[in-house]
C-alpha cells in the first residue's frame, strides 16, 4: 500500500513538472494562427485542413523518434494522413511537408517526455471534436479521425504512459531530461507552425 502511494506521488510529481515547464508555450499554441481554426467560433474548411496538414508534418517525424517508448501507444500519423485524404481528394497519396528542426531524444526519459506531449495533444483533440463536428460537419470517419482518436483506447494509452514514467523516470536526472524534452518538443512545434505561417518569399525578379 505504501509502495503504491509512493509510486503514485512520484508519477504525479513528474507530470506536474511537465505541465509547469510546458504551460507558457502550450498557451501560446492555442492562439497560434495555424491552429486557431480548431477553436474559432466559425472555422473554415480551408483553415481546418491547414491545421491538420501542419499537425501531420510534426507528428509524423516525432512519432518515429519515440522508439521503444511508443510501446502501448497507437500511432496518429495514419489517422492524420487519412483525414487529409478525406478532406482533400487531390492530396490523397501525397505526403505533406515534414518538420526537420526537431529535438534530439537520446534517453528513455527524454522520449517519454516527448511522448507525453504527443499523447496530450492527441487526447486533447477529443475535447475539440464536438465543436468541429458542429461547425464543420466532420467526424471520426469524415476527416476528424485524429481528433476523435478513432479506434484508440485512450485509457489504456494513459496507463501505458504512466507505467513508463513509473519504470524509467527514477532519478532527478531522469526528471530533468523528461521535462527538458517535453519543453523542447513544444518549442519545436511552435517553430514548425511559425515556419508554416511565414509568408513565402517573393520570387526573384
Amino acid at each position: 500500500m505504501v509502495d503504491a502511494m509512493t509510486r503514485d506521488l512520484a508519477v504525479k510529481d513528474v507530470t506536474e513538472r511537465l505541465r509547469t515547464a510546458t504551460w507558457p508555450v502550450h498557451e501560446r499554441l492555442h492562439l497560434h494562427p495555424v491552429l486557431r481554426p480548431l477553436t474559432a467560433r466559425q472555422p473554415t474548411a480551408e483553415g481546418y485542413l491547414g491545421a491538420v496538414r501542419a499537425l501531420y508534418g510534426f507528428v509524423a517525424p516525432m512519432e518515429q523518434r519515440l522508439g521503444e517508448e511508443a510501446a502501448g501507444r497507437a500511432a496518429r500519423t495514419p489517422l492524420l494522413l487519412a483525414d487529409i485524404g478525406m478532406l482533400d481528394a487531390a492530396a490523397a497519396g501525397v505526403e505533406p511537408p515534414l518538420a526537420t528542426d526537431l529535438p534530439e531524444l537520446p534517453t528513455s526519459a527524454a522520449r517519454i517526455g516527448a511522448r507525453w506531449v504527443l499523447d496530450g495533444s492527441a487526447h486533447g483533440g477529443r475535447a475539440m471534436l464536438p465543436h468541429l463536428q458542429r461547425t464543420l460537419a466532420v467526424g471520426p470517419d469524415q476527416g476528424a479521425s485524429y481528433f476523435a482518436s478513432a479506434g484508440i483506447d485512450l485509457k489504456a494509452e494513459r496507463q501505458s504512459l504512466r507505467d513508463l514514467i513509473e519504470r524509467d523516470i527514477l532519478t532527478e536526472e531522469d526528471r530533468a531530461a523528461a521535462t527538458e524534452a517535453a519543453a523542447a518538443t513544444f518549442s519545436a512545434l511552435e517553430r514548425w507552425l511559425d515556419h508554416i505561417a511565414a509568408p513565402s518569399p517573393a520570387p526573384a525578379s
